[in-house]
C-alpha cells in the first residue's frame, strides 16, 4: 500500500488519539502512516521479515544522532566476533552473494542486532543486503527477487562488483538516508507489533477504533522466495513452515479472512470501519474477483454492513514486475460494524 493511500484511509475512519488496527502489516506503511497522523497502532503479522520492518519503523529512534549511536556501538560489538563466524556452515546459496569477508561482518552483526532486538538497525541491514548499487553488500544482484545477475555483469568484465564491501559505512550511510526525511511522532502515542497469526491477537474487547489493512493476495507474489535472503539473516531457514501459512487458493483465503473478521468483530468498536485493500488473483488463466470473495465472507460472520467498494487500477510503474500475471487491479472495501 503507498503512503498517501494509507494515509487518506486512516483519516478517512478515524480520528488523532484513536486506534488503529492492521492485523496484515507487508512492510508497516499502515502502522507508521498512523503514528505521522497521530494514532495509536496495533499490528500483526505471521511474516518474520514484515514484522522486522514494521517494528523498525514504529520504535525508530527519533533522532539520527541516537541512531548513529547506537549502530556504532552494535558494530564494535559485531566487530568483536567477526573470526568466530564460521561462513563455511553458512548455505551455499546465500555465500554465492557476497565476498567471504562482507558475508563474515553481516552474519556476526546480523546475530547481534537480533540477540539485542535492535530492529531499526537490522531493518537498515536487511534493506543493503542485495542489489548491484555500490550502497549495497552483495555481488549483482537483482533488488526485488534475490538472485545473482552474473551473466549481465561478467566477474571478468566487472571485477570492482566482486571486491569486498564494507559492512561499517554502508549501514552508516542507510541510516543517513533514512532520516533526511524523518518525520515527526508523537512519543506519547502507544505502539504494538505481534508476530501472530491475524486471527489470534491477545486484544481486548471493542478496543480498536477502526481497521486499516491489505490481506495477503492469495499469494499473487511469493513474499517467502522474494526475501529468501532476509529470511535467512533473520534466522528463518524452515521456510516451508512459513509457506504453509499462506493462503494458496480460494478455499483458504476465505477461511483466512473469516477467522480474522471474526476477530475485527469482537475488537472493533460499536458502528466503526474496517478498510482493505484487496488484489485480484489469477488462477488456471481466470482471474478471481478477491472483493466479491470477502464480501461473502463478511456476510457470513453477519456483523458487517458493506458501504463501498472503490476500484483502482495498478499503474504499471507501480508493479515490482511489470510483466507477467501480476494484479492488476485493486479494490478498497469499506465495512462497517453493525453493532
Amino acid at each position: 500500500m503507498k503512503s498517501t493511500m494509507a494515509r487518506a484511509l486512516i483519516e478517512f475512519c478515524s480520528k488523532p488519539g484513536d486506534t488503529i488496527l492492521d492485523p496484515f502489516v507487508g512492510s508497516g506503511v499502515v502502522g507508521l502512516e498512523s503514528l505521522i497522523a497521530g494514532r495509536n497502532v496495533v499490528s500483526s503479522d505471521i511474516s518474520p521479515y514484515a514484522v522486522v520492518l514494521t517494528r523498525a519503523k514504529l520504535f525508530a529512534p527519533l533522532k539520527l544522532d541516537r541512531a548513529l549511536g547506537l549502530a556504532e556501538y552494535y558494530l564494535r560489538c559485531a566487530e568483536e566476533e567477526h573470526e568466530s563466524v564460521d561462513i563455511d556452515k553458512v548455505p551455499y546459496w546465500v555465500q554465492e552473494f557476497f565476498h567471504p569477508k562482507t558475508l563474515r561482518e553481516a552474519v556476526a552483526l546480523a546475530s547481534v542486532l537480533r540477540r539485542n532486538r535492535q530492529f531499526f538497525l537490522l531493518s537498515c541491514l536487511l534493506g543493503i543486503l542485495h542489489h548491484q548499487r555500490p550502497g549495497f553488500l552483495s555481488y549483482p544482484a537483482s533488488h526485488a527477487v534475490p538472485y545473482l545477475r552474473n551473466v549481465k555483469f561478467p566477474k571478468e568484465r566487472y571485477p570492482e562488483l566482486y571486491e569486498y564491501r564494507a559492512v561499517r559505512p554502508r549501514l552508516l550511510n542507510k541510516i543517513w538516508r533514512v532520516y533526511r526525511r524523518f518525520p515527526y511522532i508523537d512519543p506519547s502515542l502507544q505502539r504494538k507489533c505481534y508476530l501472530k497469526n491475524a486471527a489470534h491477537l491477545p486484544l481486548s474487547d471493542e478496543s480498536v477504533d477502526a481497521v486499516v489493512t491489505s490481506p495477503p493476495y492469495m499469494n499473487a507474489l511469493d513474499y517467502i522466495r522474494d526475501n529468501r535472503l532476509r529470511l535467512w539473516f533473520l534466522g528463518h531457514t524452515d521456510v516451508n513452515r512459513l509457506r504453509e501459512c499462506m493462503p494458496v487458493n480460494t478455499n483458504e483465503f476465505k477461511e483466512l479472512m473469516y477467522d480474522c473478521l471474526k476477530m475485527i468483530l469482537r475488537v472493533l468498536r460499536s458502528k466503526s470501519r474496517c478498510l482493505m485493500v484487496i488484489g485480484e488473483v489469477k488462477r488456471s488463466g481466470y482471474v478471481v474477483n478477491t472483493s466479491k470473495v470477502l464480501l461473502d465472507v463478511a456476510d457470513e460472520t453477519r456483523g458487517f454492513d458493506c458501504e463501498a467498494i472503490v476500484e483502482d487500477g495498478i499503474p504499471k510503474d507501480r508493479r515490482v514486475r511489470k510483466k507477467g500475471q501480476c494484479t492488476r487491479r485493486e479494490w478498497i472495501v469499506v465495512f462497517r460494524k453493525r453493532f
